[in-house]
């Protein structure tokens, strides 16, 4: 072994990225430590969020589960003991969020090809009488929502679009977050645009600022900023492979894990986190544009392998690839659990369907049904990193794993 492969058998890449700059850190101590001014903090975020998405209003909160939890509560105010329509597959703070509203769920499925709702099974949901339809743009795959809405609103659901991992995506050269009434964007630390915590509430409509003035006194009062700044500091600090490799290396920390977590009340966003979002905005959206080149590499290698296959993009769609998913077969799908993925940063999805987690399937009102999208997804769903904290010699190293790996 040669001291250049002693390194890279050392390093671990990060699955995500969300840049953070020393400035934007000593912006976000300022703001906890003055105190003072959390509303200033927050009405330059608020600024930006107008810019970009143009919505009737927009409501911060400290997470996109908290956001999402928040407005699940204020739909069913109107249509008390109504189920909730969530996908079959996603990532568990949904989960986390109808428990946290205490509502039935009904599960619809997904298209492993498109990450887009089964439509046939949401047909079967939406008769059975639903008060809201999440759906989700998958790892910044944007979705047309369309047919959704037509649907939902013969069956008089409203669509709630959660834009928590869309991540510079755009539909028609729009950014994703304003086909509904109302949209869930997420500051989180794996989301691309981050303040170590944070989410906010989109309105589109009369309807959605309806249901926003409703989540707004759901809102307990912010936290101090400490847990955010901290967070922030480890992200910024750790966010090279070579250090990665640390943390990533202790299983208490259960880094790169699904975790199913209890709710926790919910809380207007820190000055902290609200500071540093406004401070790598601009960051954010150069991320964004490193993304699609490192996608674009690594989707023309991912589709000469016949053991892999790329998600389809819909139509008139620019995906932000927070990472990029692809279906592997049985047998490539295990060499993600092996440790040289793992050191590349390829990562497998959510290890299960909503409908197979212990604590949350009781909730779910057709947990018994076949759920074969969802199911397959979490069976052979992996993601490989895009990043800008990927150099040529790891996207190098990346394809040729693909390549390795990819062959039947």
């Amino acid at each position: 072994m040669t001291a250049s492969d002693a390194v890279i058998g050392w390093r671990r890449q990060l699955p995500v990225y969300s840049p953070v700059s020393a400035a934007a850190l000593l912006l976000g101590v300022g703001a906890m430590l003055r105190g003072l001014e959390p509303e200033r903090a927050r009405q330059r975020l608020l600024r930006l969020l107008q810019s970009r998405y143009a919505p009737k209003a927009a409501l911060l909160t400290d997470s996109a589960t908290s956001a999402l939890t928040a407005l699940l509560i204020a739909i069913l105010r109107d249509r008390p003991g109504f189920a909730v329509a969530l996908p079959s597959y996603a990532c568990y703070d949904v989960a986390t969020a109808a428990d946290g509203a205490d509502v039935p769920v009904l599960l619809y499925d997904v298209d492993p090809s498109t990450l887009a709702p089964d439509m046939a099974s949401l047909q079967v949901i939406l008769r059975r009488g639903v008060a809201a339809v999440v759906v989700i743009h998958f790892y910044g795959y944007p979705l047309d929502l369309t047919e959704v809405n037509r649907l939902a609103q013969q069956a008089g659901a409203i669509v709630v679009e959660d834009a928590a991992q869309s991540a510079g995506a755009t539909l028609a050269d729009r950014p994703v977050g304003g086909q509904t009434s109302v949209s869930v964007l997420s500051f989180g630390r794996g989301k691309g645009l981050t303040g170590g915590s944070g989410g906010a509430l989109l309105a589109n409509d009369r309807e959605g600022e309806v249901l926003l003035q409703r989540a707004r006194g759901l809102l307990l009062t912010a936290r101090w900023g400490w847990s955010d700044l901290m967070a922030l500091t480890a992200q910024s600090l750790l966010a090279r492979p070579s250090l990665y490799t640390v943390p990533a290396s202790l299983p208490f920390l259960g880094l790169g894990r699904t975790v199913y977590r209890k709710p926790r009340p919910l809380r207007a966003p820190t000055s902290t986190s609200c500071s540093v979002v406004a401070a790598t905005w601009a960051l954010a959206e150069r991320e964004v544009q490193v993304r699609r080149r490192n996608a674009a590499q690594l989707l023309d290698t991912v589709r000469r392998q016949p053991a892999f296959e790329a998600i389809r993009a819909a139509a008139h769609a620019r995906p932000g690839y927070l990472r990029l998913p692809v279906l592997a077969s049985p047998a490539a799908r295990r060499a993600v659990d092996d440790p040289a993925a793992r050191r590349l940063g390829v990562a497998p999805g959510y290890p299960k369907a909503l409908c197979d987690l212990e604590r949350f399937a009781p909730r779910c009102l057709n947990r018994d049904a076949a759920f074969r999208g969802g199911r397959l997804l979490a069976a052979r769903l992996c993601t490989i990193p895009t990043h800008s904290r990927l150099g040529a010699h790891d996207i190098a190293r990346l394809e040729r794993w693909i390549g390795v790996v990819g062959k039947e």
